[in-house]
């Protein structure tokens, strides 16, 4: 009988043995697909970081484009502007003889 009672308890610590085996495969198992994700998420904050990048220069060109297009408008409406009042100043005076 003593010896059944050593044989259960070695019974027991085998069992306990692979418990403790079959969740450290499994807590590894984890381990090694959280490395794999953050590998993944690595790769798209790259990913992120090239697309920020690309963003913010066509952003620049985008608005250096639309500055000039603004000044070159602008510039247009002062030449009109400027060739209204010449043409105003010209029927006011019936040509270049208003200042007689």
């Amino acid at each position: 009988k003593a010896y059944d009672g050593g044989n259960n308890k070695i019974t027991q610590v085998k069992s306990q043995i692979e418990d403790t085996k079959t969740v450290m495969v499994m807590n590894i198992d984890k381990v090694l697909q959280r490395g794999e994700k953050l590998e993944d998420v690595m790769i798209k904050s790259d990913s992120m970081r090239d697309h920020a990048m690309q963003f913010r220069n066509k952003g620049r060109k985008l608005r250096r484009a639309m500055w000039c297009q603004n000044m070159k408008l602008t510039l247009v409406i002062i030449a009109g502007l400027l060739l209204l009042g010449f043409i105003i100043f010209l029927a006011a005076c019936k040509g270049f003889s208003c200042t007689k």
